[in-house]
């Protein structure tokens, strides 16, 4: 092997090393933007539930709540006990105000998939048009 073979297997090589490191950066970005949407969505999904059912025991039907504040506390204390930090009394407030005021956005059977059933073929409903598209923070 003379010396420009040399050089162009070494530039080949180094050619192949730069895609190959160009093309796992892009993949590792793309797989994370992948997984912000995804973790995103699911907060926001988990707070409109926890909303949601905060609202049904709450009002049991009725337009205004009866004992409001007993619920809340009650699941801040099992939330605390089951998970330690993570949820707040305002942060339960603030989903419940966060369904109240998205309560249209999600139909009932996205909502049973969810919440009910677990199932996480709901995502791929939300492909072509998401029923938010900010984050957790930006609602609040």
């Amino acid at each position: 092997m003379n010396h420009s073979q040399k050089t162009e297997v070494l530039t080949n090589k180094d050619v192949a090393i730069e895609r190959l490191c160009a093309n796992t950066v892009a993949l590792v970005k793309h797989a994370r933007n992948i997984a912000v949407q995804q973790v995103n969505m699911i907060q926001l999904l988990t707070y409109y539930t926890i909303g949601k059912w905060i609202i049904e025991v709450q009002q049991k039907g009725e337009t205004r709540a009866r004992y409001g504040s007993q619920v809340i506390n009650r699941l801040y204390e099992e939330l605390k006990k089951n998970f330690e930090r993570g949820f707040s009394e305002d942060s339960l407030k603030n989903a419940r105000k966060f369904y109240l005021t998205y309560k249209d956005r999600i139909d009932e059977t996205v909502f049973n998939l969810f919440a009910v059933k677990k199932s996480e073929t709901v995502f791929s409903l939300f492909e072509e048009k998401p029923p938010f598209i900010v984050s957790w923070s930006h609602y609040l």
